[in-house]
C-alpha cells in the first residue's frame, strides 16, 4: 500500500485517484491515510471508497471443520462472515474472556465469554453426512451455479 503524500490538505482534498487505486479519506498531522478511521486501522479501499473485500470460501451457517488453532477438530456453525478482513466467527471457537465494569453502584462487575474472529484459512467446509472435510468446488446445475464439496460430491445450500 503505498501512496505519495501530498504537499499540503488542499492538493488532498482536490487530488482525483486512478481507478482501483486506494482514496484517502483522512489524513493525521499532515499525512495522508488509505481508509481513514482510527490511526491504528489501515483498511484498503477502492475506487469507491469502500473497503476491498476479501474473497472467501465459506458463507454464515455453513458446517466447518477448524483446521488450525488452539480450536483444531471442531465442528461447528459460521455465525458471522467479515468480508472485510476475510475472518469468520466459528461458534465455540476462539472463546475469549471480557471483563465487564458494573455500570451503577448497586451492579457488580461479571465476565462474559464471546468467540472471536478467525481467519478464513483456518477452517474447511464439512459434511455431515460423510464425517469428512472438504474443498469446495464451483459447477453449474440446472442453470445455477453452486457450491459442491470436492471430496463428496454434495452440493451446498
Amino acid at each position: 500500500m503505498a501512496f505519495a503524500a501530498p504537499t499540503s490538505r488542499a492538493t488532498m482534498a482536490t487530488a482525483r485517484p486512478t481507478r482501483g487505486a486506494l482514496v484517502v479519506v483522512a489524513a493525521r498531522a499532515g499525512l495522508p491515510r488509505p481508509g481513514g478511521g482510527k490511526p491504528w486501522e489501515r483498511v484498503e479501499v477502492n475506487h469507491n471508497g469502500k473497503p476491498v473485500k476479501v474473497p472467501m470460501h465459506v458463507k454464515t451457517g455453513d458446517t466447518v471443520q477448524v483446521i488450525a488453532g488452539a480450536d483444531k477438530g471442531l465442528v461447528a456453525k459460521v455465525q458471522r462472515v467479515l468480508t472485510t478482513k476475510g475472518m469468520v466467527v466459528v461458534e465455540g471457537a476462539n472463546k475469549k474472556l471480557k471483563n465487564v465494569a458494573p455500570r451503577t453502584s448497586e451492579e457488580t462487575g461479571k465476565q462474559e465469554t464471546k468467540e472471536h474472529a478467525i481467519h478464513h484459512s483456518n477452517v474447511m467446509l464439512y459434511s455431515e453426512t460423510a464425517k469428512a472435510r472438504s474443498r469446495v468446488a464451483h459447477k453449474v446445475v440446472d442453470g445455477k451455479k453452486v457450491r459442491v464439496l470436492v471430496k463428496t460430491g454434495e452440493v451446498l445450500p
